[in-house]
């Protein structure tokens, strides 16, 4: 089975802000899920200064952050250079960086990943983050196939419920994703024909695929002893 490399940038940039979001849920949820297959797993960071590539027992501890099983650490210098005003962020960065089995500038994304990367794997971004037009060709250039899940296109649907100053970026981000993608992940037929019309404004529509979202199915517990629940309450 060929190599997983999860964009893992969304939930970095969330260690320590509070409870997830639904994005955040996705993207844990696909964490979750690659890292009980056999196939190797891979994790991407975008971080201030490049990129850090994790290999399993790297996304493994990046996974019992997020879970709350483990702590981030200080943030070291670097990180508290990059980010004075934001202590979180800082500290999950040098987290990363800890973990990190390599690492890159901005412009050697192709190159680490080429080197590290099994031949024939593919990359998964399922977080919105990291989509620009010179990190989807880069990793093109290095052999991953690309696939990406849009949740939907409400900056550019709605834009009134939007701050201005996010829609342009996302505009951005379904260009680079039209033009780069090799599949694309819609949640609903409803989102894939909207996102589908926006990629066609922006000169490609890729290959897509309708996976609705779901959630875990509870196991029942037992009930306490003594505990009738047939009377209504």
């Amino acid at each position: 089975m060929a190599a997983r490399l999860l964009d893992l940038t969304r939930l970095v940039s969330r260690l320590g802000r509070g409870p997830m979001t639904g994005v955040d849920r996705v993207e844990y949820a696909y964490l979750a899920h690659l890292l009980g297959l056999e196939s190797a797993v891979f994790g991407l960071v975008r971080t201030r200064i490049g990129f850090a590539l994790l290999d399993r027992s790297g996304v493994e501890a990046l996974a019992d952050l997020v879970r709350g099983n483990t702590s981030v650490g200080k943030a070291g210098l670097l990180g508290r250079l990059c980010y004075p005003k934001s202590p979180h962020r800082a500290a999950a960065e040098s987290e990363v960086r800890r973990l990190a089995m390599a690492r890159c500038s901005r412009i050697g994304l192709a190159r680490m990943v080429r080197r590290y990367l099994p031949q024939g794997g593919s990359y998964l971004n399922v977080g919105h983050a990291n989509l620009t037009q010179r990190n989807l060709a880069a990793l093109h250039v290095a052999g991953c196939g690309i696939a990406v899940l849009v949740h939907d296109t409400i900056p550019l649907d709605h834009p009134q419920f939007c701050r201005p100053d996010t829609i342009p970026g996302f505009r951005r981000k379904i260009s680079a994703v039209a033009h780069h993608a090799d599949l694309v992940i819609h949640s609903t037929q409803d989102a894939r024909a909207k996102t589908e019309s926006h990629f066609s404004a922006a000169g490609r529509v890729p290959a897509g695929v309708v996976a609705n979202l779901g959630v875990p199915v509870p196991e029942p517990g037992p009930l306490p002893e003594g505990f009738d629940p047939l009377p209504p309450y």
